[in-house]
């Protein structure tokens, strides 16, 4: 599995901070992220599209 970004990392670290999600939950965020960031560079998929 591809390893995230770390400025990616900090930047969604941010995001789930201002959204309140806690610090407990916040690994389990960060590995679907890695899943989908696995997935956009396995497949033809560009990770930035808002249409999936």
């Amino acid at each position: 599995m591809l390893a995230i970004p770390p400025e990616l990392g900090r930047r969604y670290d941010t995001l789930l901070e201002r959204k309140g999600v806690t610090v407990e939950q916040r690994p389990h965020y960060r590995r679907w992220l890695r899943f989908y960031w696995d997935f956009c560079h396995k497949y033809p998929f560009e990770p930035t599209d808002r249409q999936l």
